[in-house]
């Protein structure tokens, strides 16, 4: 977890005095604490949902990254999800946000733990509802056949996984030796 925004906290978000890493009573992992208040500063894994877009012709909707990390990579519609929504509705608003598009009933395909980072992905895939353009952290969007899938140019490892998982589920091939992109 070593990536994880979180871990360079140095003061309290309770009280504001510094933080000390401790094993706090009753627990066997440091963690950050307040010796002040007591406040134990958790660093827990970040929620991200995402959509694997599907059009009527089976083609997958991936996106060309116009931001860092991994900026001019592919990856399907994703991002951290807000408090007070549900994955689903994250999955939808993300979708929105970077392809301007609508998609239908959403089917879960599966959960992605990115362990450096502290990301938990949600994957769902759904038909695509009208036609994408580029948002404002997109560069382009882009149809991709099961067998034109750019497996080299994928952002990231949970990327790889689940479109892998993906072309499994639905009978496509996936090559052999999948490229390992930065486990970012």
């Amino acid at each position: 977890m070593s990536q994880h925004p979180h871990l360079f906290s140095r003061y309290c978000m309770h009280c504001g005095q510094r933080l000390v890493s401790a094993v706090p009573e009753g627990d066997t992992r440091r963690r950050l604490v307040c010796f002040d208040c007591g406040f134990v500063h958790y660093i827990n894994p970040r929620p991200v949902a995402a959509v694997i877009p599907v059009s009527e012709r089976g083609e997958v909707l991936l996106l060309r990254r116009d931001i860092e990390p991994r900026r001019g990579t592919w990856v399907f519609p994703g991002g951290f999800m807000d408090l007070g929504e549900t994955a689903e509705e994250a999955a939808r608003r993300e979708t929105r946000e970077e392809a301007h598009l609508e998609v239908g009933e959403l089917e879960l395909l599966g959960v992605y733990t990115r362990t450096a980072p502290g990301i938990v992905l949600i994957v769902y895939e759904a038909r695509a509802l009208g036609t994408p353009s580029a948002g404002h952290e997109t560069a382009e969007v882009a149809w991709f056949a099961p067998d034109a899938i750019p497996w080299d140019a994928l952002a990231f490892d949970s990327t790889v996984a689940a479109l892998r998982d993906w072309a499994r589920k639905h009978g496509h091939p996936v090559p052999e030796d999948l490229p390992a992109p930065a486990d970012l």
